[in-house]
């Protein structure tokens, strides 16, 4: 079963996705790619490197895409950590995709993503979705 057919038969539109990406790709590789399925850079942000006296985690750079349709597709370019403090899976990247008002190119994306860099989404809960 593909990531596609599991998106469609357990996801709403309504909900977003994440993936925790066992690779960190180029962010020129995923521009490339969106931009071919029809987003744009809308938003970035370098990493921030945090001095190890304040024992706070670095964050990782943030590309941010949007497509004529409202959907979103969010890539951390680098590992990051739960602010809480919860364990997150082993990941060398991450990515988050919401919907926009075209349910159809909301999963090509997502199915194109995925195929290229061998991940799986999975939906987002409700306090993700707020924090994200």
């Amino acid at each position: 079963m593909t990531s596609e057919r599991r998106c469609s038969t357990t996801h709403r539109a309504t909900s977003g996705l994440d993936a925790f990406c066992q690779t960190c790709p180029a962010p020129e590789a995923v521009t490339t790619l969106l931009e071919g399925l029809g987003l744009s850079l809308s938003f970035q942000m370098d990493a921030i490197r945090y001095p190890a006296y304040t024992r706070l985690p670095d964050l990782p750079a943030q590309y941010h895409y949007t497509d004529e349709h409202g959907t979103q597709v969010i890539y951390l370019y680098g590992r990051d950590t739960d602010p809480d403090g919860l364990r997150l899976p082993v990941h060398a990247s991450r990515f988050w995709i919401y919907p926009g008002r075209n349910e159809r190119a909301y999963r090509h994306i997502a199915q194109a993503l995925a195929t290229r860099w061998a991940f799986t989404w999975h939906r987002l809960s409700q306090a993700s979705q707020e924090v994200a």
